[in-house]
């Protein structure tokens, strides 16, 4: 097995915003929860890391990013050692760059529930 789970954001949604359901289909629970959890809990057990790839994505609800990346440490998921270590976030373009640094930010400050 490869030492990297690629995953494409934009292959969830182009536009993806809210935390839950009654937000809309593209939330980021349902991100964290279909998407991000299985890949980070194959990563852990295989040793390999995550890259979660921003490109083609038009848009981001920061309600979304925080539900879907703090949401890992406040569900116990990970911790925050494991994905600064095992969570690489490719921004796609120079601009998305910001966002990639919202999101550890969101993962530093998320406390466990």
């Amino acid at each position: 097995m490869g030492n990297e789970i690629m995953i494409k954001m934009a292959n969830f949604s182009a536009y993806p915003s809210g935390r839950e359901d009654e937000d809309g289909a593209f939330n980021g629970t349902r991100f964290r929860e279909t998407i991000l959890r299985p890949a980070i809990e194959a990563a852990k057990q295989n040793g390999q890391v995550v890259c979660v790839s921003l490109e083609n994505v038009l848009s981001f609800g920061s309600s979304f990013l925080e539900e879907a990346f703090g949401g890992l440490v406040r569900k116990g998921i990970a911790d925050k050692k494991f994905l600064k270590s095992h969570l690489i976030i490719d921004p796609g373009k120079p601009s998305y760059e910001r966002y990639k640094d919202v999101i550890f930010q969101y993962i530093n400050d998320a406390k466990v529930a």
